[in-house]
């Protein structure tokens, strides 16, 4: 029998607990533990989708290394001075998909913002596409494709989503 995400409930546990720590890194800000989460050689891309519909590759913020998520999150953390704010992932239900070339999963994330004297709001609509892979025991994501549904983009998009 084929091993396959449909059907290998140990796998999709295994990847829920992983986007449970993803989101809970991001969220506790812990940013300098976000770029582990990615295999050294990954995709992290943000895309209108206008842009991701006609298949072009356009982005809103690019990476293509663990090295380029740690030099932005030492851009986030040591240059950038911005008021204190808050924000919550809130991730969908997880579409999982096992592939020749990984793991593919799809869901819908909402990001909210609150800023310590104003009502909380919601900066980010969008769908992620990841593929994550199994390297020596420990699930890593190849690539992160979030997907923004607004051409409104919120300055304060530097967080990871």
């Amino acid at each position: 029998m084929i091993r396959t995400a449909e059907t290998d409930t140990a796998l999709r546990g295994r990847v829920r607990d992983l986007y449970d720590a993803y989101y809970d890194t991001l969220d506790d800000v812990r940013l300098a533990d976000w770029p582990d989460f990615f295999l050294p050689d990954c995709l992290y891309r943000v895309i209108p989708r206008e842009n991701f519909e006609r298949g072009y590759t356009l982005s809103t913020m690019q990476a293509e290394s663990r090295g380029m998520l740690q030099d932005r999150v030492t851009g986030l953390t040591t240059t950038q001075m911005y008021a204190p704010r808050y924000y919550r992932r809130f991730p969908g239900p997880l579409r999982i998909s096992a592939t020749a070339d990984g793991i593919r999963t799809r869901h819908n994330l909402l990001i909210v913002q609150t800023l310590i004297d104003r009502q909380s709001e919601i900066v980010l609509s969008a769908v992620c596409h990841d593929r994550i892979v199994d390297q020596d025991g420990r699930l890593y994501f190849a690539e992160r494709i979030v997907v923004i549904d607004s051409e409104m983009i919120p300055n304060s998009l530097i967080y990871p989503a």
